[in-house]
């Protein structure tokens, strides 16, 4: 969120913003009410308070346009009030102090300055008794102010809290595209990256065959063909998920029970690839087994990109607990790694899958065996955290 642009300043008056002259403004009319009141109703001399009260408008009038240094605000807000209750008997006109300390509190960001503004208006009422020793009610004036002066503080601070809510609102509202942003990437990578890998094995093998086996090149490339449907209609069927705003398709396209086809199909396009299963995979939970079918595609992926040929061993094991996801290929010992995954391609292969498995409590581990490269994935049956948001 980008500050607010500060307020012009000129020597030591500065044009106030929106926010302080509707302030004045406000403080202005309440003036203006109160003088017209106390001349309407005094029935004494009715000019003290008519002066003090146009006294303390204009100095509002004054603030609409140019914010005053604080000394000078509290000088003529303070003032004048504070003078005609020494020399005239008129208490109407304290309340033009309530008027002038809440202004001043509201205004003030030095909290020391404020404090200074709210003791000088609650001593008033017994000053004035002091010197001129009239019993004109002061404590209930005293009370009013300190009421007055505290209420203005803690709208100080619902202001700010309200400021630091919308900032954060605006945070998380920021964060939330990003995180959305990297699970659809994720999901596009999960579905393009495998499908176009398993693709390009068709179609290598067909472009092999092509010369001494037309037959054969013909089912490869039918196969291909086949492929890239599928995967086309489960981004159609991902971006109708994406959206939908209705939150009725939050159960997967794809679950535990379709890893058999993905290892099949990998293994009809030429990679040495066999499935071991223990358990039921129906048994397990859609938003967990999506994360299976993703660990295993992304892994049959890799191994397919950086080990073409080497016979891959694809593990699923149901517990009652957890789901044990095992993807080991015989590619040999693999050189360094980058940050990316396999091979240091800088890709985002590994990354994804260890965010959208640890999304759900679990954890992936991924590097070098004796023979080649494995990736394991421990997964429980109830994903802990909010699945929706899973990468």
């Amino acid at each position: 969120m980008s500050a607010p642009a500060a307020p012009a300043t000129v020597g030591y008056v500065r044009t106030p913003d929106r926010t302080e002259r509707r302030w004045a403004a406000n403080a202005a009319a309440v003036s203006a009410l109160i003088g017209v009141l106390t001349v309407a109703f005094s029935a004494g001399n009715r000019t003290p308070a008519a002066l003090v009260s146009a006294a303390a408008v204009a100095g509002y009038l004054l603030a609409l346009r140019w914010r005053p240094p604080f000394a000078l605000l509290l000088a003529w807000t303070y003032g004048p009030p504070v003078a005609a209750l020494l020399h005239h008997r008129g208490e109407s006109v304290v309340f033009l102090l309530i008027v002038a300390v809440s202004y001043l509190v509201l205004l003030e960001d030095d909290r020391r300055l404020r404090f200074a503004a709210g003791i000088l208006a609650v001593a008033a009422p017994a000053a004035v008794q002091l010197a001129v020793r009239d019993d004109w009610g002061w404590p209930f004036w005293t009370g009013g102010l300190l009421v007055t002066w505290l209420s203005a503080e803690q709208m100080r601070r619902f202001r700010a809290l309200v400021a630091e809510l919308e900032a954060t609102r605006e945070r998380l509202a920021e964060q939330a595209v990003h995180l959305e942003r990297r699970r659809i990437a994720a999901e596009l990578h999960d579905l393009v990256g495998h499908s176009l890998g398993v693709l390009l094995l068709h179609v290598t093998g067909a472009r092999r065959r092509i010369g001494d086996d037309p037959a054969g090149a013909e089912e490869a490339l039918r196969r291909a063909e086949s492929i890239g449907r599928a995967g086309l209609a489960e981004i159609r069927r991902s971006v109708a998920a994406l959206r939908d705003e209705t939150g009725t398709s939050l159960t997967p396209a794809t679950t535990a029970t379709d890893v058999p086809d993905l290892v099949a199909a990998t293994a009809a396009a030429g990679g040495p690839a066999r499935l071991e299963v223990t358990g039921e995979l129906a048994e397990v939970e859609p938003i967990t087994g999506l994360a299976v079918y993703r660990v295993v595609q992304e892994s049959l992926a890799n191994a397919t990109r950086h080990a073409p040929g080497a016979a891959v061993t694809v593990a699923v094991r149901v517990r009652a607990a957890d789901v044990e996801v095992t993807v080991a290929d015989s590619g040999g010992p693999a050189p360094a790694r980058g940050p990316g995954g396999r091979g240091g391609t800088g890709g985002v292969g590994l990354v994804g899958m260890r965010e959208r498995v640890e999304a759900l409590g679990g954890t992936l581990t991924a590097g070098p065996t004796a023979t080649g490269w494995q990736v394991r994935a421990l997964l429980p049956h109830s994903p802990a955290g909010d699945p929706v948001a899973a990468p």
